[in-house]
């Protein structure tokens, strides 16, 4: 579900998080040891630290590190920049759709998307590095009516 931008945020995001507390890391470096093109995660990087998620520094010992601990960041924060956030409002039937005409398909969809977005929103770096066990979501009403 994540674009191959986001993913390269992510891989990056993780990369740097595991260097939590100590010198920056090069741009170079971090494409090297992911398999990315470099000039392309350059860009990425560059998008991250205008968004305020990671820090750069130049010069000779200069690169990318987080902005705050792994634990307070969240995959939201890192791959929203480079992807829509919110469910399409395309309907997937292809007709007309809209709140207030919604098509057989738009509750459904709407759900998955929320749910999606929920565990973006409510799993940190330190989450993925630590493999902090998943919890629960909430079921969403169509579910429970599906259930037998």
């Amino acid at each position: 579900m994540l674009s191959r931008t986001g993913t390269y945020a992510l891989q990056a995001a993780l990369h740097l998080a595991r260097f939590a507390g100590e010198a920056s890391v090069s741009a170079t470096s971090i494409a090297s040891d992911l398999d990315v093109p470099p000039t392309y995660l350059a860009k990425v990087l560059h998008r991250l630290a205008q968004e305020g998620v990671l820090r750069s520094s130049r010069g000779a010992r200069g690169g990318y590190r987080l902005a705050r601990e792994p634990s307070e960041v969240t995959v939201a924060a890192v791959v929203a920049p480079f992807q829509e956030m919110r469910p399409s409002r395309i309907c997937l039937l292809g007709g007309p759709c809209d709140l207030e005409n919604p098509c057989s398909a738009h509750e459904r969809r709407d759900a998955w998307s929320s749910l999606a977005l929920q565990m973006l929103e409510s799993t940190t770096l330190a989450d993925l590095l630590n493999g902090t066990p998943f919890t629960t979501l909430p079921t969403p009403p169509h579910a429970q009516e599906d259930a037998p």
